[in-house]
């Protein structure tokens, strides 16, 4: 019988980290080998915090109407020029002004 599924909600590596923080208490034989890449993925690419990271998301959702993947994508990368986050809105066109308000955001928290 197929899976249901009941909410969708686009997550940051940092708040998977969170997620995920009982399959780091157990001994590496007691994981697959899918959950063991896991936890070093989100080891080695985890940025900030999880409690930052949710924060960040919501902010950058309600101050600048960032749809929930732009922003979990904002904070994956964790970008540091105005270049850099225009790359993530490769499909559309952003001003300058945008770009430099979204790192204002990210790097002044």
């Amino acid at each position: 019988m197929p899976k249901k599924v009941i909410e969708k909600e686009a997550i940051s590596i940092p708040e998977l980290k969170n997620a995920i923080k009982d399959l780091k208490k157990l001994d590496e034989e007691e994981l697959n080998t899918i959950q063991r890449k896991m936890v070093e993925y989100v080891e080695k690419f985890s940025k900030i915090p999880p409690g930052k990271a949710k924060k960040l998301k919501k902010k950058l959702m309600k101050e600048l109407d960032l749809d929930e993947e732009k922003a979990v994508q904002i904070i994956n990368i964790m970008p540091k020029t105005p270049e850099e986050v225009k790359e993530i809105f490769y499909e559309k066109v952003i001003l300058g002004d945008l770009a430099n308000k979204i790192l204002e955001i990210i790097w002044k928290e």
